[in-house]
């Protein structure tokens, strides 16, 4: 995998092929890691020394499974027969954070060499069919109009929530959501949302002799039913949404009732 993601040619100016150097000692890590499992132990040394002895098969074996797999048994040979010994207490069993911190620490360095192969070696392929490399694709997205503009939109609500507190921008990202439906239902009736009860009953009564369909031919009868449901579910919405707001605004400007007090009677 790390031979993989070592990038072929010089990026930003730096040569990532001497990192091939290291693929040998990744190699008997690995060797060493399965040969401390259980009740056997042993050292690096000897599978690393054997994993760079062997690591010259790379120039006459050119395929790299091959020249691969065998720098792993010479390592693991080496490993088992000048390292490996038998633990004469069982290993402490480690606290179960630590396990956790290896696990997460190995699947971090597992999922970057995978990200690295991905961005030096992938490609993708655009709507004409030609194929473009990964990092290219990368940069460009980077410094395109949608990605300036998400950017952009990102720092104002940042500097947004500055002054008015992270609690508006949650309103506001309600809000934009629709979670009533109610922007949606004056796309579909065509008015503003500034529109009156009036105004919109009048333009419900429109649309509804419009697209009533008993008025479609039978061929178009399904497209206009399905048009005039969906101007009764608009209608709906917005007229529910007005009467809900009219009677909490009767119910916050009505004066609460003083009582006077009560009199207290003496002989």
């Amino acid at each position: 995998m790390m031979m993989m993601a070592v990038p072929p040619d010089d990026f930003w100016g730096i040569r990532f092929r001497y990192l091939n150097y290291l693929v040998p000692l990744v190699a008997a890590l690995g060797v060493w890691t399965v040969g401390n499992i259980g009740r056997e132990r042993g050292g690096l040394r000897w599978a690393a020394l054997a994993a760079y002895a062997a690591y010259p098969l790379r120039y006459y074996v050119y395929d790299e499974s091959i020249w691969f797999t065998l720098m792993v048994l010479a390592s693991a040979l080496a490993f088992d027969s000048f390292s490996k010994e038998w633990r004469r207490t069982p290993p402490k069993r480690r606290h179960v954070f630590r396990r956790v911190a290896v696990l997460a620490t190995c699947a971090a360095l597992y999922a970057a060499l995978w990200c690295s192969y991905l961005y030096f070696h992938g490609t993708l392929t655009d709507s004409d069919g030609d194929e473009v490399p990964v990092y290219e694709a990368l940069h460009h997205f980077f410094t395109s109009p949608w990605w300036l503009d998400v950017k952009q939109c990102v720092v104002d609500t940042w500097q947004f929530a500055q002054h008015h507190g992270w609690y508006e921008v949650w309103k506001q990202v309600v809000d934009l959501s629709d979670p009533r439906g109610e922007l949606n239902a004056y796309k579909v009736l065509g008015l503003s949302p500034e529109a009156s009860q009036a105004e919109l009953t009048s333009r419900w009564r429109q649309l509804s002799r419009e697209h009533h369909p008993d008025k479609a031919r039978p061929a178009q009868r399904r497209a206009a039913q399905d048009r005039f449901m969906e101007i009764q579910r608009a209608y709906e919405i917005l007229s529910s949404s007005k009467h809900r707001r009219a009677r909490r605004n009767k119910r916050d400007n009505t004066p609460t009732p003083t009582h006077a007090p009560t009199p207290t009677h003496t002989r």
